[in-house]
């Protein structure tokens, strides 16, 4: 029996970024079966933030080497709308404010579980070492996917991704990187892989950081300039990370993490006149393990997920005035934390359900207030209905709070039904250009933590929960004027209405001064662009760039000197842009951060205003292969123009300054 003719006749299916291509082998006079004429459909690689219907901002691995930045902090900055916190060295403390609702509203997500400490409900940041993530992503107000844990529908989100090292068979890989530079830093970071499997996986972090950072700074006092050297400003941390990574075919898959933290900082203190002297220590230990099982197919899906923490804070502060000579304040928190959720996809509809349950505690050597806890339910239900190029979304987050006090009256007990609607509708998608069109409502509160309740001043135990209602509209557009040039951009405003806001004004980088301020409204509009282009083979110039506006006012009482004045440290005008170039022999990248004045306190008196300032930077990085090694090159030169600035008033910020690193993959 004869093959029929057409399975002897080859057919190509050709795929590439910008279309498919079917073809077949050119007809003979012989042949009697019907030829494919050509037939091409283009269709734009869509990132991410151009298809959320809420705010999303991304940076992958190859975008972060594009920026030139070496820390984690640095790529913060280039997300708009963000207010980062920075004490100023390798050490300063770092946290993240995202369009004026301070940063206890921001939740810091590692590898898919929330990050918490239930201290200060303020996460550093700078513990994240930059080398050893692959994508960082900012989403703004609710939560973008359907199914996720409910700590993280909360007000915005920075979700940081660990390294994947590419996937053997079986055998070994890994990572060896050494990184030094200006101020006595020596960081090295070993990453081993181990494959004993094709579906599993375990791997081996471990990262020590140390760095002296006496850095110059220059302090000027009326027409009298001086230069000093930063004081008491040492670290040394380490850090070792365990992860377990399985494929259980159609179980699902299991991920586990362990996580110990060791930092030993001493802490610089504010510069006042010609006095820096400073004797506070803070010695910080952190450890969690947490697992997390994801099982489902394309339409249902569901997750179990678990972490336990613990953490200690042990805060001196060597000094004469002190009995004893020193004040010592420790602190141990403990949590527990569970979640699980389920979806189900039938047509365009989808809907999902999830719950989260966490028992917190903190016990301190405070002779009063020293032992308080607090359990916490929350719970949600999502619906989406996905018709072709629109997304609409409904959430009904229900969160309770019940908090104990070991010996004293405990804090407020707390319940709230936060409702939230987001769409996203494509108004244009064609083979060169897409166009959406997103808007969103939520409501949303945040308890007070345990600093703003019990351990500042004992705290207050009255103190009412920040309530925000947030209106948002925004266009994303991506476009391809020609086959070597892409354009996007996105383009958000926004509305925030704060009700009972607490905001947290800095003492020293361990103590903070907490007031409620009754009625704060921000508005603010956040715009995003990136462009690329292949000049020439092998020759690309890539341009980030982003702008953000932030009008964050006190609208409590019209008595008040802080009466329609700017929040402290929310800058009204900031932006960063990052310019790359990549070529064959040595790839650049040019990075600017721009911050307008800020005032140190609500009341904007004289003396507290802080000027504002533009930080240039410049990266070097090259990829060589050595005796069938990879190397991976990289120099950095930090604040080009030798810029004297404060992000937080009389913590100056380090000067020029260099960093090299050398990595290994094995």
């Amino acid at each position: 029996m004869a093959m029929p003719s057409f399975l002897l006749r080859p057919t190509v299916l050709l795929l590439s970024g910008v279309g498919i291509s079917l073809c077949g082998r050119a007809q003979t006079p012989s042949d009697t079966s019907t030829v494919l004429s050509e037939a091409r459909v283009e269709a734009l690689h869509l990132s991410a933030s151009q298809r959320s219907a809420v705010p999303l901002q991304h940076f992958d691995s190859t975008a972060l080497m594009q920026l030139g930045v070496s820390t984690t902090a640095d790529v913060v900055r280039h997300f708009a709308g963000v207010n980062l916190r920075d004490y100023g060295g390798a050490g300063g403390l770092k946290t993240v404010s995202v369009r004026g609702l301070g940063a206890s509203h921001t939740v810091v997500s590692y590898d898919g579980i929330v990050v918490s400490n239930t201290q200060s409900g303020q996460i550093d940041i700078g513990r994240f070492p930059l080398s050893q993530l692959s994508d960082l992503s900012l989403r703004t107000a609710d939560a973008s996917a359907l199914l996720c844990p409910v700590r993280e529908q909360g007000n915005a989100t920075l979700s940081l991704q660990s390294i994947e090292l590419s996937r053997k068979t079986v055998g070994p890989e890994g990572n060896l990187r050494l990184q030094t530079g200006s101020f006595g830093q020596f960081n090295p970071t070993l990453w081993l892989t181990e494959h004993t499997s094709a579906r599993h996986a375990l791997s081996l972090m471990a990262d020590f950081h140390y760095a002296k950072n006496e850095y110059p700074f220059r302090f000027e006092n009326g027409v009298a300039t001086h230069t000093e050297k930063r004081l008491n400003s040492r670290l040394r941390d380490t850090t070792v990370e365990l992860n377990d990574k399985a494929d259980l075919g159609s179980y699902g898959t299991l991920q586990s993490k362990f996580y110990f933290s060791n930092f030993n900082r001493q802490l610089p203190g504010p510069v006042i006149y010609y006095v820096q002297g400073n004797h506070e220590r803070l010695h910080e230990r952190h450890a969690f393990v947490q697992s997390r099982w994801n099982v489902g197919g394309q339409k249902w899906k569901a997750y179990l997920a678990g972490k336990a923490a613990w953490g200690e804070s042990k805060y001196e502060d060597v000094g004469g005035q002190y009995p004893g000579g020193a004040l010592r304040q420790n602190y141990r928190q403990r949590e527990v934390y569970a979640t699980g959720g389920a979806s189900y996809r039938w047509k365009n509809w989808e809907g999902a359900l999830a719950t989260d349950y966490t028992y917190a505690d903190l016990s301190s050597n405070l002779s009063v207030d020293n032992d308080v806890a607090r359990h916490s339910l929350l719970a949600s239900g999502s619906l989406r209905w996905q018709p072709a190029n629109f997304n609409l979304t409904l959430r009904l987050l229900s969160a309770t709070y019940w908090n104990q006090s070991a010996g004293a009256e405990g804090a407020q007990n707390f319940s709230h039904l936060s409702p939230s609607l987001s769409f996203g509708w494509t108004i244009l998608s064609r083979p060169r250009a897409h166009t959406l069109l997103r808007a969103h409502y939520k409501d949303f509160f945040r308890a007070p933590t345990f600093t703003e309740s019990y351990y500042y001043h004992l705290g207050s135990t009255d103190l009412k929960p920040e309530k925000t209602r947030q209106i948002g509209l925004g266009v994303s557009q991506q476009w391809q004027p020609a086959d070597k040039w892409l354009l996007s951009f996105s383009v958000d405003g926004y509305w925030n209405r704060i009700t009972d806001k607490i905001s947290s004004i800095p003492y020293n980088l361990f103590v903070w001064r907490t007031v409620n301020l009754g009625n704060v409204r921000a508005e603010g509009l956040d715009i995003s662009g990136r462009t690329e282009w292949s000049v020439r083979s092998k020759h690309r110039l890539i341009l980030h760039a982003n702008y953000s506006l932030q009008q964050t006012r006190d609208y409590t009482d019209p008595a008040r000197a802080t009466y329609k004045k700017q929040l402290a440290y929310v800058p009204l005008h900031s932006g960063a842009a990052a310019l790359a170039w990549e070529n064959p022999w040595v790839n650049v990248s040019v990075s600017l951060q721009a911050s307008s004045m800020r005032w140190a306190t609500n009341e904007h008196t004289f003396s507290t205003e802080t000027a504002g300032y533009a930080e240039w930077s410049i990266n070097f990085r090259r990829n060589l292969t050595l005796w069938h090694q990879s190397l991976s090159l990289s120099l950095d030169v930090q604040n080009i123009f030798h810029k004297q600035y404060c992000v937080i008033r009389r913590y100056p910020m380090p000067g020029r300054a260099w960093k090299a690193s050398v990595a290994w993959n094995f």
